[in-house]
């Protein structure tokens, strides 16, 4: 497995990054400010997206988008690709690490708790106030957004 950033001008995986975030709009943005990093062995597996936060605590990062392709996920691909994020967040020297999921996403909050993210904040209504369409997940209406962050060594 290995990993690399891609540079400005390499096509995005959008519909990988898709899957962690339905707003193209937004998903375009971001990755035009922030590190796109993909996960590959014989073709991209999973791709992330760490971005500077400037309006938070100094050296502060944050997560934006993080996806593991369909039919690859709960092999532990994922906890590979965070526990990358959190190496090379460290290796910049960011301090801090943030990342946000909705109130409906039962399966990623556990996740990032598990690699050490705790509880920082609830946006409440971040999501019926940012997106145009309504986010259904596990069955859940998705509405707020949950903000963790880990302490880097």
């Amino acid at each position: 497995m290995t990993f690399r950033q891609l540079e400005g001008g390499q096509p995005l995986p959008m519909q990988l990054l898709l899957e962690a975030d339905p707003d193209e709009a937004k998903v375009q943005a971001y990755c035009r400010t922030g590190q796109v990093w993909v996960m590959e062995a014989d073709n991209i597996c999973g791709v992330a997206v760490l971005y500077n936060l400037e309006d938070a605590p100094p050296l502060t990062a944050e997560i934006k988008n993080i996806a593991i392709r369909p039919g690859l996920q709960g092999q532990g691909m994922g906890k590979r690709l965070l526990g990358f994020l959190i190496a090379e967040a460290e290796r910049q020297g960011f301090h801090r690490l943030r990342v946000a999921t909705g109130n409906s996403s039962i399966d990623q909050l556990a996740f990032y708790q598990k690699a050490g993210f705790e509880l920082l904040r609830l946006d409440r209504h971040y999501f019926t106030q940012n997106y145009s369409e309504p986010i259904i997940e596990n069955g859940i209406h998705c509405r707020h957004r949950l903000v963790l962050e880990r302490l880097l060594t």
